[in-house]
């Protein structure tokens, strides 16, 4: 399954700055974890991230968190990261804002869906909140 080519086009470690990002989402599609994605997306619960191998991790932050984000973009409502020990990518780290995280996960939801066709209700549950954030 490859979900980084029929999610976003070809991949480029070297060049794309949004690396860190794809490719996570990508580790959580392949692994199956669509449950855990969601709770990611979904406003008002404690899930603060989500990690796995090798090495990657996608971390969220709500609106009015302050406290232990200090080194956070203002805007910036998701992180992933990519250990650079693990994985090489010339852009390890990459902070995005809500609606382009959104963005993201909608193009790999459409390509999961093609290739997991019996996931149909939890990917009806993560394409009402991204319908909801719009």
């Amino acid at each position: 399954m490859d979900y980084l080519n029929d999610a976003f086009g070809e991949f480029h470690p070297e060049s794309d700055k949004d690396a860190a990002l794809k490719f996570s989402l990508c580790i959580l599609a392949l692994d199956n974890r669509t449950e855990e994605l969601l709770r990611l997306i979904e406003r008002g619960n404690n899930f603060g991230g989500v990690e796995g191998d090798p090495g990657w991790i996608i971390e969220r932050r709500e609106d009015n968190e302050i406290i232990g984000y200090e080194g956070w973009p203002h805007d910036a409502r998701f992180r992933a990261f990519v250990d650079p020990n693990t994985y090489s990518l010339s852009f390890p780290e990459f902070y995005t804002d809500r609606p382009t995280f959104f963005k993201y996960v909608k193009a790999l939801v459409q390509a999961y869906r093609q290739q997991n066709p019996k996931q149909v209700e939890v990917i009806r549950r993560i394409e009402e909140v991204l319908e909801q954030e719009v």
